[in-house]
């Protein structure tokens, strides 16, 4: 599969992206694009774009399954939790392509850091609110974070070196 190139091709796929297609991704990691001087505002801030509405619309879901679900024990909690991480790996694979600048990449890992740090820190304090709360919602809260075992965990299942399909569960499927 031949990557893209030019810019068209890359916003044709970043506005599939940003309207909820994640099957694009791999394709965009494929891609490469050299950015010059009438390009790179244009495509910086599409991406920014795209980047943002993607953020939001996992945080909505995130909020809607809280707003739905009837969250009663620590386990509800663990599992709401995980999906939201599990969720949040499409954000991380798009943050990390490879045809993305490396200022870019830089920019928009610290701004999901910053992100993740926020709804944890937002988990925390409504935490302590509630009262009955044991440690281990608060050992699950720390663990809700990007770090290199996160990267690696995303990196393996999203763009995996060989043929084999890894299923939610982290079971392998080969076909």
């Amino acid at each position: 599969m031949k990557g893209l190139v030019t810019y068209s091709e890359w916003i044709n796929l970043l506005n599939k992206f940003g309207d909820g297609n994640d099957s694009v991704l791999e394709e965009l990691n494929l891609g490469t694009f050299i950015i010059d001087a009438g390009t790179a505002n244009r495509f910086y801030t599409k991406v920014e774009e795209i980047y943002k509405k993607r953020k939001q619309t996992w945080l909505d879901k995130f909020q809607r399954f809280f707003d739905l679900q009837s969250i009663k024990t620590e386990d509800d909690f663990e599992i709401a939790l995980r999906n939201g991480k599990q969720n949040l790996l499409v954000l991380k694979n798009f943050i990390s392509l490879k045809g993305f600048p490396e200022d870019l990449k830089k920019t928009l890992k610290e701004d999901l850091e910053s992100f993740i740090t926020e709804i944890r820190t937002s988990l925390k304090a409504n935490n302590k609110k509630s009262s009955g709360r044991n440690e281990k919602i608060a050992i699950l809260l720390n663990s809700f974070q990007l770090t290199s075992s996160f990267e690696e965990e995303t990196n393996s299942k999203v763009f995996p070196k060989d043929n084999t399909i890894i299923a939610p569960t982290s079971r392998k499927i080969i076909f």
